[in-house]
């Protein structure tokens, strides 16, 4: 008997290892439609032969790449302007069958709230409330939830789970301030600073590197859209003087570099960041200036929590 299971456990290794040297050599459009015959949580669980552990590994790590290698370039760097052409409708299942073989696979639920909340939040909220059915006293993951229900704008619903995660062990003080900041908000960009401020500075504190950089990512994600905001001030600005729309961002010279006394939704001074004839994001991609209506807009379109 432990000579079968030791055989089954190298045909496992060596089955993982060998998918992953072939998806090495596929572009990633193939290995994303290799992924469409994924079977079910159930049906994989079964077939682990109780290394669930080993196989929910081998999933999450599916899960990271088939997001991740959507947004890579051509030098293999991220690139966001790919963001409006990543395919989400795989994430879910991938996740699901991470979580159904390890139900204690957190990591994996926040993963859900993070990105898979763009594609379908009531995917995310249902992979929350599993992940908070076998780990009831995981605030984090009510802190998620909330989250995600607030992005949707149920104030209720997201000030019900805050509370409810600031009544389980460990849980911070801030649960229960966040609990009823919900219910006094109408959502705006400065409620989603303060959030995602408390959100990085609880990873950072926690040593939780992959989720600090996240909502990191969320807070440039407000500061862009502030600066999209001044940008279009001041092209009204150069309007109002010339009568005219520039037929480029470069055209407003040195109005682009003078400092800004703007202050952001996070508290920031509202900086530009120019390159030659294009101001940069701070998520590394240029603004779009579309001349025909004399506007700047985001690299890719997002949500805008003030709307």
């Amino acid at each position: 008997m432990l000579k079968a299971l030791l055989a089954i456990v190298l045909l496992l290794g060596l089955s993982i290892s060998v998918q992953l040297k072939l998806d090495a050599g596929k572009p990633p459009e193939s290995r994303i439609e290799d992924l469409l015959y994924i079977p079910s949580g159930k049906t994989v669980k079964v077939l682990s032969f109780g290394f669930d552990g080993v196989v929910a590994d081998f999933y999450w790590l599916r899960s990271v790449q088939y997001y991740g290698r959507q947004l890579l370039d051509e030098n293999n760097e991220i690139n966001w302007n790919r963001t409006e052409n990543v395919r989400y409708d795989l994430l879910y299942p991938l996740l699901d069958i991470t979580t159904t073989l390890d139900p204690h696979y957190i990591i994996a639920y926040r993963f859900a709230a993070l990105f898979l909340v763009d594609y379908d939040p009531q995917l995310a909220i249902k992979l929350l409330k599993k992940g908070i059915e076998y780990n009831p006293n995981e605030w984090r993951l009510y802190q998620n939830l909330g989250t995600v229900y607030w992005q949707m704008k149920d104030y209720k619903a997201a000030s019900e789970a805050f509370f409810a995660g600031a009544e389980k062990p460990k849980a911070p003080y801030w649960m229960k301030i966040m609990g009823g900041v919900m219910l006094s908000t109408s959502g705006g960009r400065a409620t989603a600073c303060r959030l995602y401020t408390t959100f990085y500075e609880e990873a950072r504190q926690s040593n939780d590197s992959f989720i600090a950089e996240q909502y990191e990512l969320q807070i440039k994600r407000i500061h862009a859209l502030d600066e999209v905001d001044y940008l279009n001030e001041l092209l009204d600005n150069y309007k109002k003087v010339s009568g005219r729309c520039p037929s480029g961002l470069y055209q407003l010279g040195d109005w682009l570099k003078v400092p800004s006394s703007t202050a952001g939704s996070c508290g920031q001074t509202v900086r530009l960041n120019v390159k030659g004839r294009e101001v940069i994001s701070p998520l590394g991609a240029a603004y779009v200036f579309d001349e025909e209506v004399c506007k700047v807009k985001m690299p890719f379109e997002m949500v805008d929590p003030n709307y």
